[in-house]
């Protein structure tokens, strides 16, 4: 078996095949699909990430299109078995290798590609954390609020050591909206619009195909995109960020 750790942090990913049970998939299926629908009528502005995009009604939870769910913000709130499931093992195990003993979930989100939501994703890297209040602690910077939660430009230093999880509800190819990265890229910091132009222009980009089961790790500097989806039907992901340290000054994280 490959070195998880070493093999994350020289690639900035790393897939771990068949980790979670058909029990466990349909079980963060269901919980996920049963969030209730709280702003039925509500219009939709979709973000730029792949995320869940927001709903003006201000929902701090969940996004709707035409009264489908196909994404959930603020998970670790909205659903807290969730963040009972990823908080054990297999998943903790993962996160603890890497970060050390101290590991634990600070963000999560769902998402989903379906028809009535099939959005490409552009190159980017996730630079910002949510935590729960605004505070001004040096080296940070306080974002506007949205959808209900705050969030915040940490020191390059802290990003760099966050590990995001994405385990896989669905099957996803190159055909599916597979994520999509650029190997090592990570490894340059936060990057300026001029450099992932050039990154992008220069590098190597893989293509992460998985099925339902697969775990994909990745550190959140990495550049990744992806693209709509040509057969369009589910393309479900939980996402979950952690850490392996408290925040300076007071911060906490929003998911803790």
């Amino acid at each position: 078996m490959f070195d998880l750790p070493t093999e994350l942090n020289r690639e900035g990913y790393a897939v771990v095949r068949n980790q979670v049970s058909v029990g466990m998939v349909a079980e963060l299926r269901r919980l996920c699909a049963d969030m209730p629908e709280r702003s039925a009528s509500s219009s939709t502005d979709e973000g730029s990430g792949d995320g869940a995009g927001s709903v003006r009604s201000g929902d701090p939870f969940q996004a709707r299109r035409n009264g489908e769910l196909y994404g959930i913000r603020n998970l670790l709130n909205a659903i807290p078995a969730v963040r009972e499931i990823v908080a054990a093992a297999p998943f903790i195990d993962f996160a603890r290798a890497v970060l050390g003993t101290g590991a634990r979930p600070a963000k999560g989100v769902f998402f989903d590609k379906t028809p009535e939501a099939n959005w490409p994703v552009a190159w980017h890297q996730d630079v910002t954390i949510t935590v729960q209040e605004r505070r001004d602690v040096p080296g940070f910077e306080m974002r506007p609020v949205k959808d209900g939660v705050v969030h915040a430009l940490p020191p390059v230093e802290l990003s760099e050591n966050l590990l995001a999880l994405r385990i896989h509800l669905d099957d996803a190819d190159a055909d599916h909206g597979a994520l999509r990265v650029i190997p090592r890229s990570h490894l340059a910091g936060r990057l300026s619009p001029a450099e992932v132009s050039q990154w992008i222009a220069t590098s190597r980009e893989d293509i992460v195909s998985v099925v339902a089961g697969d775990v994909m790790l990745m550190r959140p500097l990495l550049l990744h995109a992806s693209s709509v989806c040509r057969f369009p039907g589910h393309r479900r992901v939980v996402q979950i960020e952690y850490s392996g340290s408290d925040l300076p000054g007071g911060l906490m994280w929003a998911g803790s």
